[in-house]
């Protein structure tokens, strides 16, 4: 196997043209294509109130304190949850 490194643009249909002169004539190939990005995309900056990350550390502490009682209410016959003492 045989790695060949390149920096090429994509034309305004996201095609590429390669042309690499030391192939072998006549031969078939396998040819694997990993890109990375090199020009930084820009994207809208995210709203903290919809990310669940965010609240996870900065929402109502409530879920840890009454974490108990929140599972217990969630406990009966049908819903396959049982409580060990």
């Amino acid at each position: 196997m045989q790695t060949v490194r390149f920096c090429s643009q994509a034309d305004e249909n996201g095609q590429l043209q390669l042309q690499l002169d030391h192939l072998p004539v006549n031969q078939n190939l396998e040819i694997v294509v990993v890109y990375q990005s090199v020009s930084p995309q820009t994207t809208a900056p995210s709203n903290p109130d919809e990310d669940p990350i965010v609240g996870l550390f900065s929402g109502d502490s409530h879920f840890a304190e009454d974490s108990e009682e929140i599972l217990e209410q969630g406990i009966h016959p049908s819903s396959g949850w049982t409580w060990k003492s």
